[in-house]
């Protein structure tokens, strides 16, 4: 489906989703489910964002700056297990709601909202869950910009291609296109992408 979210799944073992469901008060099999319904939401986000130059350069500037992967070597601190005293470890690197305030925009609580009805997780559990896979996400896009010295067009031209990945599939390029590209009227089902996505990364 795409090569990041595949990276992102590595992050996303049995004891890190054990630990985020007991966060947010879930099961684990639910957290799943959820989990496979997010983040390839999140990556048409990002890919969507990242379309046009103006995009390409503001995304370029916050992995450049906040973004760099390291956050991926301490996960006990993005998701509030450990106090972990990091440079990885910020305020800016682990901000989960402010990161999705700027991915999703005026969508995110269309996003919430969405992930909450596939997932039959309450909203206020997705709203925790979501922002901490925002700066996960994040960190692995910003491991593969320094890895590969990404420019901002190179970025681009890579989510470009992440995109094309996830639209190729059975559910995800409609889906992604209702969600962000057309009105915001009407609900989003998201049950096909959770499925497909869950079984992606979890292998379920």
């Amino acid at each position: 489906m795409s090569a990041l979210l595949d990276v992102v799944g590595q992050y996303l073992d049995s004891d890190s989703v054990q630990t985020i469901s007991q966060s947010i008060g879930a099961d684990p099999d639910q957290t799943r489910q959820a989990i496979g319904a997010a983040l390839p939401t999140l990556l048409g986000a990002i890919t969507r964002n990242a379309a046009q130059p103006e995009g390409e350069a503001s995304l370029h500037r916050a992995l450049s700056n906040d973004h760099d992967g390291s956050i991926l070597d301490h996960l006990g601190g993005l998701f509030g297990t450990d106090a972990v005293e990091s440079p990885a470890v910020t305020e800016r690197t682990t901000a989960g709601g402010s990161i999705l305030d700027h991915i999703l925009g005026s969508r995110k609580s269309r996003v919430e909202e969405g992930v909450s009805r596939a997932s039959g997780l309450s909203q206020s559990q997705v709203v925790q869950l979501m922002a901490m896979l925002a700066p996960l996400l994040m960190g692995a896009l910003g491991k593969k910009r320094r890895q590969d010295d990404l420019s901002a067009g190179g970025l681009g031209d890579w989510l470009r291609g992440e995109r094309k990945e996830v639209e190729s599939t059975t559910f995800g390029g409609g889906l992604i296109s209702k969600m962000f590209d057309q009105d915001g009227d009407g609900d989003v089902d998201l049950k096909d992408l959770m499925k497909f996505g869950a079984g992606r990364l979890f292998g379920k």
